[in-house]
């Protein structure tokens, strides 16, 4: 049995930066945060490094013993088991209501912009209102409308059942144009209607996240319109040749009277063996992606399959090698959770996110803990626990974050920083102020052209509330939300500036 690194200490900072390269609905966040309460943290010095952990990796991939195969089909698998039960979850009409829930193949959309009594999900920002698709592409195709939206950033998201970025549409990836989209999944072969372009789906489960740039209250009923000429329909029903409640596809939605259990983190490990039962039966209309026949052939050479059932079927050393696998995959996952993400001036940066390729374990570690997350070029979300002498944040101090001339964050998109409370919600305050950015109204630059943000609990006086972020009195963290980040950004050449202690 290939050695397992015993001694992991998850890093929370990291996990939250990769938390809020969502943002959206409340399972999400609730997923994880319900992981940092539960799960004890180890003793340890460092987490392993990244070389370590892939050189484990290619020895668990090239091992034919069958606690590494169970190993190796624990991580492959643990984003394909977290999608089908967030689609069983959200889709399920007796499941609490969450943002984004509703019924499969159709557009649930958030109306609001969130606020300090807000609780649903931690991390949350007031930059954006979210649209959320979970989609079934087993029976039919679906149409997908989108208008025109030149005034604002907006940006589509698609993913497939192992959470691989397959496609985005908005204003980076479509210059915000008006189109009309066949989302097909893998074995549709039928002809593409005129007029609209086909998105290839590599799943039958899929997923669709929208973001829409909300520029205050006062500019809410223009997202809203916006809302309103976006569809997502099933084909026949789009061509009139069925109605909505009769489509085969819509009705799809689970509809079991039990509530499924959450997709969290922490419900992962303990379902047991039966985990890799799960695991068979999402594969069954999930093509992999990428396509890898040697994992096929592993994972079926112990019983893990398309509609297997290894925890019935299996033998007793074939059980307890799953147990094994079970155990050994959650630490290395829970290592790369760990030192995901790069340290500069104070600020975690995760570049990592949305296209895996073969590299599994960052796959996994990502749907573990920023699970939708963005690609780097569609938006980065460094966070700051500690100010520039390495010390966390305490409202009894002062702090300023000071960007020299025209060095705020360049973005094609906009840009924004948020604060949060050690609960992880927005701190109420008097000016009902969450977060400072591109469209804070009143954000005075210097006279030298350089930007002061000014991080305190207390007032700092009216020449410079305009651009004061209110903190909590005691410990908090922030995150700087960079959409459409320029290339300096992505190659390292602009960081953000360090948070510096005041007075």
């Amino acid at each position: 049995m290939v050695k397992i690194f015993e001694s992991i200490k998850i890093c929370s900072l990291i996990i939250l930066v990769a938390l809020s390269s969502i943002g959206l609905s409340a399972i999400f966040f609730q997923t994880v945060d319900a992981q940092n309460q539960t799960q004890t943290q180890p003793d340890s010095s460092s987490p392993p490094s990244q070389e370590q952990l892939y050189t484990t990796m290619a020895q668990i991939s090239n091992s034919d013993t069958p606690e590494d195969i169970a190993t190796l089909a624990y991580i492959w698998g643990y984003p394909l088991i977290n999608m089908q039960r967030s689609f069983d979850y959200f889709t399920n009409p007796n499941t609490p209501h969450v943002t984004g829930q509703g019924p499969a193949n159709e557009m649930n959309c958030a109306t609001q912009l969130v606020n300090a009594s807000f609780k649903d999900v931690v991390s949350p920002n007031d930059d954006t209102l979210y649209c959320i698709s979970w989609m079934n592409l087993t029976e039919e195709p679906l149409v997908l409308k989108v208008p025109s939206v030149q005034d604002r950033y907006i940006t589509i998201e698609f993913l497939d059942a192992y959470t691989n970025d397959y496609d985005y549409l908005g204003t980076r990836a479509s210059g915000g144009t008006e189109g009309t989209y066949l989302i097909a999944g893998p074995n549709w072969n039928g002809q593409v209607p005129e007029d609209m372009t086909k998105i290839w789906t590599p799943t039958n489960l899929a997923w669709i996240i929208n973001r829409i740039l909300v520029k205050g209250d006062s500019d809410l009923p223009n997202v809203h319109a916006i809302q309103d000429k976006m569809s997502l329909t099933p084909l026949s029903v789009f061509e009139g040749n069925t109605t909505k409640n009769n489509s085969q596809t819509t009705s799809d939605t689970n509809v079991s009277s039990q509530v499924p259990i959450k997709p969290q983190p922490a419900n992962i490990p303990t379902t047991g063996i039966k985990l890799y039962d799960e695991l068979g039966q999402a594969m069954i209309d999930n093509p992999l992606n990428p396509a890898d026949p040697g994992v096929v052939a592993k994972l079926a050479s112990i019983g893990i399959g398309p509609g297997k059932t290894p925890s019935v079927d299996a033998n007793n050393t074939i059980k307890t090698a799953l147990e094994t696998g079970i155990q050994e995959g959650e630490k290395l996952i829970n290592a790369r959770v760990a030192n995901i993400g790069t340290i500069v001036n104070g600020w975690s940066i995760n570049t990592q996110a949305g296209i895996y390729g073969t590299d599994y374990l960052t796959r996994a570690a990502i749907a573990k803990i920023g699970f939708g997350a963005n690609i780097p070029q569609a938006a980065l979300y460094p966070i700051s626990q500690t100010d520039s002498q390495g010390n966390p944040y305490n409202g009894t101090n002062n702090y300023v974050i000071h960007f020299p001339p025209g060095q705020t964050p360049p973005v094609d998109g906009f840009w924004s920083v948020t604060m949060y409370n050690q609960e992880k919600y927005f701190y109420d305050n008097p000016l009902n102020r969450y977060s400072l950015g591109k469209y804070t109204e009143g954000l005075n630059s210097n006279e030298d052209g350089s930007l002061d943000l000014y991080i305190q609990n207390q007032n700092p006086g009216s020449d410079k509330e305009s651009n004061w972020l209110p903190s909590p009195a005691d410990g908090f963290y922030m995150i700087l939300r960079m959409y459409l980040p320029a290339e300096q950004v992505l190659n390292g050449t602009w960081t953000p500036p360090p948070v510096q202690l005041v007075g």
